[in-house]
């Protein structure tokens, strides 16, 4: 909920309201929102079949909701679904590693880490282990854009199917 938020968070929430009207995503560049999405949000996110694991898959969810997108970009540590937790894996020989649990059984842990393939940890080899209530996504990515930009990249997430790469 907007109440909930850092003062910070509800004064970034409320603008970009004001910005992304009907009329203002209806004009938007859906196709440069996917060049935008490609570059900021494909790594971590899959959408329409491709992209990332490190977040959730964005595909079915309810992305027709300018709230909805709001909340989860603005705040991301708002609401982490399972299984995106932040885990960090110290191991014995003081690596630690940053990632997403991606499977484990009783032996090992399968973490995914942002610009490398699955990384696999043997339990023994662990020293120690501990989630973190914070999102991988870092906050502030809409503040990183041009309002023109911005309004492309919503607009593109609010689409059904996948549009057209700019050429």
């Amino acid at each position: 909920a907007v109440e909930s938020l850092s003062a910070d968070k509800a004064a970034a929430f409320a603008k970009y309201r004001v910005l992304l009207t009907s009329d203002a995503l209806a004009k938007g560049n859906v196709r440069n929102g996917r060049a935008i999405y490609e570059r900021t949000c494909f790594a971590c996110h899959k959408l329409y079949g491709q992209g990332g694991e490190i977040g959730p898959d964005i595909t079915g969810s309810n992305r027709a909701n300018l709230d909805y997108i709001l909340e989860n970009i603005l705040n991301p540590s708002g609401e982490i679904p399972e299984g995106y937790q932040l885990l960090l894996v110290t191991t014995r020989g003081g690596q630690t590693l940053a990632g997403t649990l991606a499977s484990e059984n009783a032996r090992q842990l399968v973490l995914r880490v942002v610009g490398l393939p699955p990384v696999t940890v043997a339990k023994s080899e662990i020293q120690s282990r501990e989630t973190i209530p914070t999102s991988m996504m870092p906050e502030g990515l809409l503040a990183s854009l041009r309002d023109e930009d911005v309004i492309d990249l919503i607009g593109y997430l609010r689409t059904t199917k996948q549009v057209d790469k700019p050429e």
